[in-house]
Formats: structure tokens, C-alpha cells, sequence
């Protein structure tokens, strides 16, 4: 009951009127069969009088008229219904669900999207909202109210003949409750277990969608091998549905069974009433269709019941994520750098992970001072970033920003003054200057600003700043270096006392590397700057080099004294050296 008074409370707050509207139109629905049924005797009483010579034509007319008259306004109702429960329940509803959910990723700590526990709940939660689970659980839970008040309102209206009436109706219906909450609950259990499945085939059939992964399985020959593995597990999360799908099938198949055979049970009770004149042709041909009526209404009750299971479990599975612990901010203003950050003895490692990712990492950094941080793939250079940054909350020690704890400072004002470029950046199709200047959209038509950060990130002239770029919406379409610029722009363009870099020149030429990262430097002048990268090109421009190797700090210096020392430093410069020769 809970998950249904949340799922009311949302849709009447976000779309009252569909909402109520739709909760209306049931209710009055529901007393229709009642109804029907009671104007059904007079009619068929009026009739059988009228053919027998009884002056009741007025009578007969009157329920002819009510009767047409019923039957015109619930059609009518159940058409503007649909489209009033259409296009609001279903679509606005589902879209402010929808909503509601990519703000509670957003407040999130970016450490749960590490854990794959937590990627399942993901998953299953966009299920409900993709296939409009809660929004089919209020209008499920309407026509569940109104089947039940149908059932009880016709059964009352028969149980004024003849009590006998009411019971075979009713329990020739009652195998459907138990039909779908067993089924109901294997469907859910079959589909919860098949979130990792599911996630894989999405992966998968993105990997045929995306340009990039496949024109390289296209040129290397393996886009069979993909094909295999996605039809393989497409046919174990079908199969394990197709199954119970026939055992619901057999399931249905009983039921129906069991329903015609009460049905037929029950007109031989009518007719037998009928001939001893326990009741009349009217109640006799009214009753014909008030079971009919009344098994629909509670084939649509039980089921509906059993539905609801199902469907809440979904919607659980959307509350279950909607309730996890959001990221956990401080409330201090961030007042900005003044004199240091210090990493203090502080450890960090992954979810559902043994090793450590860090460990007692120790590290001063200066203000204005720009640092590489240098070492192999896996040694924990963009892991460091994050922590530092107050991305992901370190397991022990602390990130102090002049003494004080990273994590008691307000997120928003924090990461105001922090400006990030990621090896993973983000090709925009957009404009050049939306491109750049989306870092700060206070000042997105500062267009020399633009021109500086364009120029101090090495990006040609030739195009426009509102020129569009990308091919989705026909503009121009770059080289994966080019895009690189662009993302080290958007980072050098937001006017922040922080900047990290991370592997920010991967796809280029080690020579153009250099000479980017020269610039950059420069423009990063007044900043902290801190440059993550693998390549050595760049420790001769930089202040300090702090070099790392599984999760630990081994050697920290300039240029020249690490390689005195002859160390980590010295090896990687010496493997790489040949690259920066021209």
C-alpha cells in the first residue's frame, strides 16, 4: 500500500487534472453493470406485460430510453477516458517519473555508479519507468476499485431475486487470483534475476549502434563473434520468459474452464427459478447478461489483485532506488584556495573490491603550482584525481584544503572553482561556441574568451563559433584530436582555481602533445594545474612530477632530480625518450 499511495500522491501533484478525471470516470463506471441490470428486468418485465396486453407501453419506453441513454454516456466517457488516461497518465505521467528518476541519479555519490549491485538497481528501476509499470499501477489499481464495486453492487442487485444467484458466479472466477499471483510473482522474480543479462544485451546491441565499436569489429572481422553472444544471451533471458508464458497459458486455459463451466451452472439455476416462477423473464433475461457482467468484473478484480503483486514489485524495485542515501554534502561555503591541499595518509578502493586502489597516499600541493602525475595505466593516477577532487570520499585518511576537510565544504560552491577534462570527454552536438562555452553558460557569449581558450588549446580556425558540430545534425565532423582540443577549451574557458587534466592529449601525436600542453601551461598559469597522463613529454613544463605505481606514491621531485635519481621516473623517460626527438 505504500508504493500505491506514492505512486497517487505523484501523479495528482504532477497531472491532477488527468488524474482526476480518470478517477471519476471510474467510479461512475463502476455502478454501470448495477445499472444496466436493474433497468434490464423493468425492460424485459415492461415487454413481456406489453406483448401479454398490459397498457405499460410508456413503461416500456421510458427504460428503452434510460437504457440507450446509459449505454450512449459510458461509451462516450470511456473514449474521453482513454485519451485523457493516455496522454496524461501514461505519457506525462511516465515523463515526470522518468524525471524524478535522473534527478535522484543526479544526487547520487558518483562512487555507487562503481558498484554493480547498485548498476542492477539502476537497471531495474529505468524497467519500471520504461514500461510504464507505475503509471499502469494507478490506473490498474482504479479498475481494480471499480471491478470490486461492479461485483458487489450487481451481486446486490441479483440477490434481490434470488440469493441463489449470487454464489456460483462468484466462485467460478476464483482460480484467476490464484492463477496470476503465482505467475505474477515467477515473472517478477524471473525478470529481477535477469538485470545483469538484460544490461549485457544493451551493451552489446551499442556496440553494433555506435560508429566507433563498429567499424572496428567490421574491420577486424569479429562482428560474428558479437552477433553470437548477443543472440546467446537474448535466447536465455526469451527462454526462461517463454516458459513461463506457457505455464501461464496453461494456467488462463483452467481458469476459462472452470469460468463457462459456473456460467452454465448458473443459467441452469435461472432457468430452473424461471419455470417454477421463482422469478421473472425479466430478472431471467437481465441475469443472462449481469453474470456475464459480474464474471468479467471478477476475473478483472482477482486478476487485477494478482497483477498488482507483480507490477508493485517493479515499483519497488523504482522506490528501492529512489531511497538510496544521497551524496552527503557540507554546508560550508568553499572560500577558495589560499595557501595548500594536503592528502593525508588517505586509502581508497572500489566497490566489491579486495585491493586497495590507493594506499596512504601522502601529497602537498601548492597553490598555483602545476603537478604531473605520472605513471602506468592501473597505477592509480585518475583514481587520485577523484578522491582529491571530492568525487569519491577517501576510505581513511583526509583531502584538506588549507586544514579543512574536503567533504565539509557545499558541493555547488566547491565544484564552482574546479574545471576537469577527462580522457573520456564528451563530443557535443552542438554549436563550437555551445562546445566550449558550456563550462560556463554565464558567459557563453563571451566570445573572445571563447577565442582564447580555442587558440591556448591549439584548435584551428575554420569554423564558426555557431557552426554546428557532429554529423547527428549535419555540421562539421572533426578528428577524435580535434574534439580532444575542444575538451581541453571547455576546461581552460571556465574560470575555475583548479584544473585537472586527465590523459587530456591521449590521441595525439606526442610531438603536438608538447606543443598543446605548452600552451596550456601557460594559460594555466594562475591556476592549479594537474595533469594526468602515462607520457613523459610533459614533466620537463611542469613544477613538481609525482610519480605513481600500484596505488602509492614512489617518487616525487622535478625533472631533473627524479632522473638523478634513477628511479620509476628515470625508466619510463628512458622507454619514451625517442618519442619526443624530433
Amino acid at each position: 500500500m505504500k508504493y500505491i499511495k506514492r505512486i497517487f500522491i505523484s501523479i495528482f501533484r504532477w497531472i491532477p487534472f488527468s488524474a482526476s478525471i480518470t478517477l471519476f470516470d471510474y467510479l461512475q463506471s463502476a455502478f454501470v453493470p448495477s445499472v444496466i441490470t436493474y433497468i434490464s428486468v423493468n425492460l424485459f418485465d415492461s415487454a413481456e406485460q406489453v406483448l401479454n396486453g398490459n397498457p405499460v407501453r410508456n413503461r416500456l419506453c421510458l427504460f428503452a430510453f434510460l437504457y440507450l441513454i446509459i449505454y450512449l454516456v459510458n461509451d462516450f466517457s470511456s473514449y474521453f477516458r482513454s485519451i485523457v488516461l493516455n496522454a496524461g497518465v501514461y505519457e506525462k505521467g511516465t515523463a515526470y517519473f522518468r524525471i524524478a528518476l535522473y534527478e535522484k541519479m543526479a544526487k547520487l555519490p558518483l562512487i555507487a555508479f562503481e558498484d554493480a549491485e547498485m548498476l542492477n538497481k539502476k537497471e531495474r528501476a529505468e524497467k519500471a519507468v520504461n514500461d510504464e509499470t507505475l503509471s499502469a499501477i494507478f490506473n490498474h489499481t482504479l479498475r481494480f476499485i471499480r471491478s470490486g464495486i461492479s461485483v458487489v453492487s450487481v451481486a446486490f442487485v441479483l440477490c434481490s431475486y434470488s440469493i441463489l444467484l449470487l454464489p456460483l458466479s462468484l466462485l467460478s472466477v476464483l482460480p484467476y487470483l490464484v492463477a496470476r499471483i503465482i505467475r505474477g510473482k515467477e515473472f517478477y522474480y524471473v525478470k529481477r534475476h535477469q538485470a545483469i543479462k538484460t544490461r549485457l544485451l544493451s551493451y552489446l546491441w551499442g556496440l553494433f549502434t555506435t560508429r566507433q565499436s563498429a567499424r572496428e569489429m567490421r574491420v577486424m572481422g569479429f562482428d560474428g563473434y558479437i552477433t553470437d553472444k548477443w543472440r546467446k544471451t537474448r535466447d536465455e533471458v526469451n527462454e526462461e520468459l517463454w516458459n513461463l508464458e506457457k505455464k501461464d497459458a496453461v494456467s488462463l486455459l483452467f481458469c476459462d474452464g472452470f469460468r463457462i463451466i459456473g456460467y452454465a451452472v448458473s443459467l441452469a439455476v435461472i432457468l430452473l427459478l424461471v419455470l417454477r416462477k421463482h422469478v421473472s423473464i425479466g430478472v431471467f433475461g437481465a441475469a443472462i447478461t449481469a453474470f456475464l457482467s459480474m464474471q468479467g468484473n471478477m476475473r478483472g478484480f482477482l486478476e487485477g489483485l494478482g497483477r498488482l503483486s507483480e507490477k508493485l514489485s517493479y515499483a519497488g524495485d523504482y522506490y528501492t532506488f529512489i531511497d538510496m542515501p544521497e551524496e552527503i554534502g557540507g554546508h560550508d561555503p568553499y572560500p577558495g584556495l589560499r595557501s595548500e591541499i594536503t592528502l593525508d595518509n588517505v586509502s581508497f578502493k572500489y566497490p566489491n573490491s579486495e585491493d586497495y586502489a590507493l594506499k596512504s597516499v601522502n601529497l602537498k600541493i601548492r597553490r598555483n603550482e602545476r603537478i604531473a602525475i605520472l605513471g602506468e595505466n592501473g597505477s592509480g593516477k585518475t583514481t587520485l584525481s577523484k578522491v582529491l577532487l571530492g568525487l569519491y570520499p577517501p576510505a581513511s585518511g583526509q583531502v584538506l584544503y588549507d586544514g579543512k576537510d574536503a567533504g565539509s565544504f557545499d558541493k555547488e560552491t566547491f565544484h564552482s572553482t574546479v574545471s576537469i577534462v577527462s580522457q573520456d570527454f564528451v563530443k557535443y552536438s552542438l554549436t563550437l561556441r555551445e562546445n566550449v562555452g558550456i563550462s560556463d553558460v554565464s558567459r557563453l557569449h563571451d566570445s573572445g574568451g571563447i577565442f582564447s581558450a580555442l587558440c591556448d588549446a591549439g584548435v584551428k580556425a575554420g569554423i564558426g563559433l555557431d557552426d554546428m558540430m557532429g554529423r547527428e545534425f549535419d555540421g562539421s565532423e572533426v578528428s577524435v584530436g580535434e574534439w580532444q582540443k575542444l575538451a581541453i577549451a571547455r576546461g581552460l574557458f571556465k574560470e575555475s582555481e583548479l584544473i585537472v587534466l586527465d590523459e587530456p592529449t591521449s590521441a595525439l601525436d606526442p610531438l603536438i602533445e608538447s606543443e598543446i600542453l605548452t600552451k596550456f601551461i601557460n594559460a594555466a598559469k594562475n591556476k592549479t594545474a594537474l595533469i594526468i597522463s602515462h607520457r613523459v613529454g610533459l614533466c620537463r613544463l611542469v613544477d613538481r612530477v609525482v610519480v605513481m605505481k600500484d596505488g602509492e606514491i614512489v617518487e616525487v621531485g622535478t625533472h631533473e632530480e627524479l632522473l638523478k635519481a634513477n628511479g620509476e621516473y628515470a625508466r619510463l623517460y628512458t622507454a619514451q625518450e625517442k618519442w619526443y626527438r624530433v
